[in-house]
């Protein structure tokens, strides 16, 4: 166990929020889990559990999750740093916990707006930033009522879902539909019953996810990814590959001033955003944002291309915000060109042959990659982002060999990955 007493808590610590225990843990401090569900999620991934110097469960009643960290800090003689969220579930727990323990915090007054897409776009329509129309339905007539104000196609989404899980491109009024029966009632990927959906214009351009970390509403951009992505029929679009944007591009600055203008407004003062951006004829317009690490982060590969990662800069932000701060007001410097490459599965079946890793090894860009399936498991076909059977990360000097070696990736899962 750690010897220092300083001691942070991560809320629903899935997929990569894991890395704050390695950093937390580097640091001497302690680093304890909180599970904001009295199960994990089955659709997201969570891992080394036994690696935490303690761990909770949030059963719904929060003065006795509140009681439980009271007991835990006398007990390990700890002073309690800072409440973090690790993905969606536990942004409205963090928020309320941070608030409670007087720990730097997002207002708590805008905590849904951070959470429920609709409060968002209201917060958003209220500070006179530019966002797509929209409107919150919970029956279809209403749907179908403001479709026949809009021009096709049309965007249906959970209001509190994440990585495109329920998102559907509706081209006509049956297929309005049809999307709003296949997501109406279900379970999303947040653990979440689907019981009302936003619907909004759909936003013609490139999107763009504006990663930032913040240290008393002041805000610095970490990285900003081109999202290159196919559309699916009957499905949102799902990502192909994500492009490391140069901080000296037009884009930058559009989305920046942007994204900024989005965390003020949504009183996003301390600690990571990941937003997701689609610039139009108009300029920049808002996806959403979500007042946590983006979903993609990944320490090797944004150390390799920047130098840092936004898990490294949330943490400084807290432990040396002079050092953070000093950061703010400046732009990023790539130092390698990056390219993530988000595989997309077109067929479906138990795999037979796995021989896809070993063809990776021979391919001098690629850094690292996580890989879901494996020899006897389920392969399902891709429709969103939680279905994709895995990330490639790749860095090379120049673009042209990233793009080379994206098309060859592709080739080899298709030969490489059978099943039966």
């Amino acid at each position: 166990m750690s010897l220092c007493n300083k001691l942070f808590i991560i809320v629903d610590a899935y997929g990569p929020a894991r890395y704050f225990r390695h950093y937390i843990q580097q640091k001497d401090h302690l680093c304890v889990h909180l599970l904001s569900t009295p199960q994990p999620l089955p659709r997201l991934k969570l891992s080394e559990l036994e690696s935490y110097d303690h761990t909770l469960i949030h059963d719904s009643d929060f003065a006795t999750t509140v009681k439980n960290i009271e007991e835990l800090l006398l007990r390990l003689n700890a002073e309690l740093c800072e409440i973090l969220p690790g993905v969606e579930p536990g942004v409205l727990l963090a928020d309320k916990l941070s608030n409670h323990f007087n720990l730097h915090n997002n207002s708590i007054e805008k905590s849904l707006a951070r959470r429920d897409k609709y409060a968002m776009a209201d917060v958003l329509a209220a500070a006179g930033i530019p966002i797509p129309s929209y409107c919150r339905v919970d029956n279809l007539e209403e749907a179908q009522a403001f479709a026949r104000n809009q021009q096709w196609p049309l965007v249906l989404k959970p209001l509190d879902s994440a990585g495109t899980n329920g998102v559907h491109f509706c081209h006509s009024e049956q297929e309005l539909v049809d999307a709003f029966h296949q997501v109406m009632g279900v379970e999303n990927n947040m653990g979440i019953i689907n019981q009302a959906v936003l619907i909004q214009s759909f936003l013609q351009g490139k999107e763009y996810m504006v990663n930032t970390v913040s240290h008393n509403g002041q805000h610095y951009v970490t990285d900003i990814w081109y999202a290159d992505k196919t559309r699916m029929a009957g499905y949102a679009q799902i990502y192909n590959k994500n492009h490391l944007i140069d901080s000296q591009s037009e884009e930058y600055v559009l989305l920046r001033d942007y994204v900024f203008q989005v965390l003020d407004a949504l009183e996003i003062k301390y600690g990571p955003a990941h937003a997701e951006v689609i610039i139009t004829p108009n300029g920049p317009m808002l996806v959403e944002v979500a007042s946590r690490i983006s979903g993609l982060v990944d320490p090797l590969f944004n150390q390799s291309c920047l130098g840092y990662d936004q898990i490294a800069l949330t943490l400084e932000s807290y432990l040396t915000p002079q050092k953070f701060l000093q950061r703010t007001g400046q732009s990023y410097s790539v130092k390698k060109i990056g390219l993530q490459v988000l595989l997309v599965s077109r067929k479906a079946g138990k795999i037979i042959m796995l021989d896809f890793p070993a063809q990776l090894e021979k391919i001098p860009s690629v850094i690292n990659y996580s890989l879901k399936p494996k020899i006897g498991e389920i392969l399902v076909k891709t429709i969103d982002l939680s279905s994709s059977p895995g990330i490639v990360n790749l860095v090379a000097d120049n673009e042209a060999t990233l793009l080379a070696d994206y098309q060859l990736i592709q080739q080899l899962f298709e030969q490489h990955v059978q099943v039966a």
